[in-house]
């Protein structure tokens, strides 16, 4: 079998296609200087002040296990623990965790660079001077994620894969939008959720100390813009009629039967040539089962939060199996991922400075230890 090089962009240019899409929208510009947003602008000024910087913060000199680049346990790729695994000799087996891994990160990496457009677009669209300024926050944020997931893919896992049809398919239908909320509802209500579900279900798990660190300051920042999409929409759709809402419905359940049942990690499976029975084991597979159950815990408290919960929205859920977590307190939830992600990325400061220390210190028995200079 001869793999593609999805190193090579003219590769993925020819699988992605024409990504060319007119943009649809406005702008507006708010005159009142005076008139205050608080809520937003406390969020704002935590975008202001939690900004990092990927060179700096982030060991890239750390090399990953080749075999495992992130290294998270084998009970994450999809197809562990079915027949088709347990035949695999070790080699294949290394080979599926490192396409298992280029498969999710370049998910990450091609959902944040839609991020950058549409928080673009929310950023000329916001009707107050809060909102943009955060906005103005976020497209800082994403614009460092796509750095480094970017840096993390070419040089840690070194293999890229296209963008899940599920999200591409989400992506063209906002990006052309011209009702600006709808990309909110993609990005923050959505896309945004299932980053955080997944950063929450590896970040303790990982062993490879830079793929932990990543994931710790990504998903500090997710989370602030899940709750800036939560605000702008809870604003805005008291403001709409309910045939306008009844179309947000429509857009949302369409978007949540896609995520539910068509965001899958088949083009690794293909890639690899292992067929049916591997595409088969993954979409049944217990790690599957559980990113879907945790994305809709997320996904559907949200809904309910922005206003979009009527009769219509709750039937569909309910054909999903999933109109029962509009009761969990996913508020808990979001505090308990903030303080986790905080003590990762406090770890990694700290483990950084010992590794510094113990540098030092060994640089300086080295000087202790040097002979003397020759007399002249």
């Amino acid at each position: 079998m001869t793999e593609p090089d999805y190193t090579d962009p003219a590769v993925l240019t020819n699988l992605a296609g024409d990504w060319t899409i007119p943009l649809g929208g406005y702008a507006t510009l708010q005159w009142d200087y005076d008139r205050v947003n608080e809520k937003m602008l406390r969020l704002y000024v935590q975008g202001k002040q939690r900004q990092w910087d990927a060179d700096g913060v982030l060991d890239w000199e750390r090399e990953p296990d080749p075999a495992n680049p992130t290294g998270i346990p084998d009970q994450f790729v999809s197809i562990a623990g079915s027949a088709l695994w347990d035949r695999l000799p070790p080699e294949e087996r290394a080979l599926a965790r490192r396409h298992a891994a280029g498969w999710l990160y370049s998910q990450f990496l091609h959902s944040e660079q839609f991020a950058l457009v549409g928080v673009g677009r929310v950023c000329a669209a916001a009707s107050d001077l809060e909102s943009k300024m955060f906005a103005a926050t976020q497209l800082m944020d994403e614009a460092r994620h796509v750095e480094a997931f970017n840096r993390y893919i070419k040089t840690k896992i070194m293999l890229r894969y296209p963008y899940a049809p599920a999200l591409r398919s989400l992506l063209e239908q906002v990006i052309s939008e011209a009702r600006w909320d709808f990309g909110v509802l993609a990005g923050h209500v959505m896309v945004e959720n299932m980053a955080l579900v997944t950063h929450a279900q590896h970040r303790e798990r990982m062993g490879d100390p830079l793929a932990r660190a990543l994931s710790a300051y990504v998903a500090r920042d997710e989370a602030r813009h899940v709750a800036f999409g939560r605000l702008l929409l809870r604003q805005y759709y008291p403001q709409l009629t309910q045939r306008e809402l009844r179309e947000r419905e429509a857009f949302v359940l369409e978007g949540c039967w896609a995520l539910k049942s068509r965001y899958v990690d088949d083009d690794v499976w293909i890639t690899l040539g292992f067929g049916e029975q591997a595409i088969a084991a993954a979409r049944r597979s217990p790690v599957s089962r559980e990113f879907r159950r945790r994305l809709f815990m997320r996904l559907v408290p949200g809904l309910k939060e922005v206003g979009l919960f009527g009769p219509r929205i709750q039937e569909g859920l309910a054909k999903l199996g999933v109109l029962g977590f509009g009761d969990f307190d996913e508020e808990s939830l979001r505090k308990l991922d903030e303080h986790a992600v905080d003590k990762l990325a406090a770890a990694d400061i700290a483990g950084r400075r010992e590794d510094i220390a113990a540098t030092a210190e060994l640089g300086a028995g080295q000087v202790a230890d040097a002979p003397s200079a020759m007399p002249r």
